[in-house]
């Protein structure tokens, strides 16, 4: 490989690129094509560096990221500028301009279409155009990567964006303390459920928890022990629930679950559980609060009846104050058309 320091300028220069140091790769076998080339570059862009190889294994043996632009002969004695353009795609973002005796225009746009950025043919006096030729090429190599940078940021600041707007959706939906939906974002699934199981005939059953004694906790302990006794409740929630349910905090020491294609029976099966659960880990984690009972109301969707999602969370919620009006520590059932009860 010949390496030629460009000497000082004579006068004439590439505007806005004379002042750069720049660093140009020629690909060139003629020695008299490599010289005129070479000449050229010196005079429009003194500052600039010119690296010379002659064939395909000479140009293996380049660092192609150190150079600003590549000046490619489509003929060499070992290899074709079309496979050496193919090496720089896959290696680097270096912009290719191709060089040939050949005026078919096939040729160029086979050039063109394989990645060259732009396509010169020794032809006339081709070689005044050369300079015109390269800043345009610097130019546009220039414009890609400011394009790619801003395309990189603007994906950046998109996936930033989308983030922060997850975590404002979540902040939103969810209950700080316990992690559950909280009631605003129950009520809008609350619709959406009810509505899906009155158009597809589904079961859906509603429960209304609340903790017994809990405000004697806080008064006795102070809340950061009843924080703790409601983290508890949640995550018994989230062990005993299906995936698919639906709890929720409902405000203060109350819960709600929404339970889909769930029918009574399953649904006082899943209290019965949520109920152990509670008393073993309570007893764990707080001992302090083991006095802490849950009480459940459940109500369920039943041949249309409650008409409405919001008649359904007044059965259970009705259903609830039974529960807790015959003792606490217990779970309610209520029937939506004999708005009846019975204990479990």
């Amino acid at each position: 490989m010949a390496e030629h320091n460009v000497p000082a300028a004579n006068g004439r220069t590439g505007q806005n690129y004379s002042t750069r140091e720049l660093r140009f790769l020629l690909i060139e076998d003629d020695p008299d094509q490599a010289e005129l080339m070479t000449a050229v570059l010196s005079d429009h862009f003194p500052r600039s560096t010119i690296a010379h190889v002659t064939s395909g294994a000479e140009f293996d043996r380049l660092d192609l990221k150190t150079f600003h632009l590549a000046i490619c002969d489509l003929h060499l004695p070992d290899c074709t500028g079309l496979e050496l353009l193919e090496k720089v795609r896959s290696q680097s973002e270096l912009g290719v301009i191709m060089v040939t005796g050949e005026r078919f225009g096939q040729v160029a746009a086979q050039a063109i279409r394989a990645g060259a950025i732009d396509y010169l043919v020794k032809h006339g006096d081709y070689i005044n155009v050369v300079p015109v030729v390269i800043e345009k090429a610097l130019a546009m190599m220039e414009i890609r990567a400011v394009n790619q940078r801003l395309e990189k940021e603007l994906l950046e600041r998109n996936s930033e964006l989308e983030r922060l707007n997850e975590q404002l959706r979540e902040m939103a939906a969810n209950d700080p303390l316990t992690g559950l939906y909280n009631r605003r974002h129950f009520e809008e699934l609350l619709k959406q459920l009810f509505s899906e199981a009155v158009r597809y005939g589904t079961d859906l059953t509603c429960m209304m928890m609340d903790l017994d004694r809990f405000k004697q906790v806080n008064d006795t302990f102070g809340h950061p022990m009843g924080d703790r006794v409601l983290s508890v409740t949640a995550d018994v929630l989230r062990r005993v629930l299906r995936q698919s349910d639906l709890p929720a905090r409902y405000g203060g020491d109350e819960f709600v679950a929404l339970l889909p294609r769930t029918t009574p029976d399953e649904a006082r099966a899943s209290a019965r559980r949520i109920v152990t659960e509670f008393k073993q880990i309570l007893g764990s984690r707080v001992p302090q609060a083991k006095g802490v009972t849950l009480s459940i109301g459940l109500a369920s969707l039943e041949r249309g009846q409650p008409p409405t999602a919001d008649a359904l969370v007044r059965l259970a919620d009705q259903a609830l104050y039974l529960a807790k009006a015959g003792g606490k520590d217990r779970i309610m059932v209520i029937n939506p058309e004999e708005v009846g009860s019975q204990a479990v």
